[in-house]
């Protein structure tokens, strides 16, 4: 029998690496992870900024929920949101390790390819960032699929020939109104 903590740790992986690695017909579905994690964004953020144990773990919930059942399409766009999700969560929610207990490692592993806007891609980090997700594998289940979302897939993409790359889409909302929640 499955425990209840294996269903959630499984589920929460997917916030870093979706359903399926790429848009190659692999899910049964046409949803966006990076849809749905831009429309949870405001929900996500009420619940993270009270700073109560509670609400952070059910933030986390609807995080995972956010990236279930979805085909991660742009995995750039992906990594990015990701890191404004992990800065939003880990000064808030400092006890509670995000994606899933245990991957504690992997949100500093993904700001190390950050500036502090977390719209600047620090290519230069990539190595480094090889590293830490490589070392976070040792302890984490779901580390060896984020690496490879982010350092095989979205990495090649930007930093071909580029030192830093600004990121200019827009992956979260600029604003929250308290009807989004």
């Amino acid at each position: 029998m499955v425990s209840v903590k294996e269903i959630i740790s499984f589920c929460a992986v997917a916030f870093f690496i979706g359903t399926a690695k790429a848009a190659g017909g692999n899910s049964t579905t046409d949803v966006s992870c990076e849809d749905k994690l831009y429309d949870s964004f405001c929900e996500y953020k009420q619940l993270v900024l009270t700073q109560e144990r509670e609400k952070c773990l059910e933030a986390r919930d609807i995080l995972n929920e956010a990236v279930s059942d979805c085909v991660a399409k742009d995995p750039v766009k992906r990594m990015v949101q990701s890191v404004h999700y992990v800065r939003l969560f880990a000064p808030n929610c400092p006890n509670i390790e995000l994606p899933s207990d245990g991957c504690g490692q992997l949100p500093t592993c993904l700001q190390m390819l950050f500036d502090r806007s977390g719209q600047r891609i620090r290519c230069c980090y990539k190595r480094a960032a090889d590293r830490c997700f490589k070392n976070a594998m040792n302890g984490c289940s779901y580390a060896a699929g984020v690496r490879d979302l982010f350092i095989n897939q979205a990495l090649p993409t930007v930093c071909k020939y580029n030192r830093v790359f600004d990121y200019r889409k827009t992956v979260i909302p600029f604003s929250c109104s308290a009807s989004q929640y």
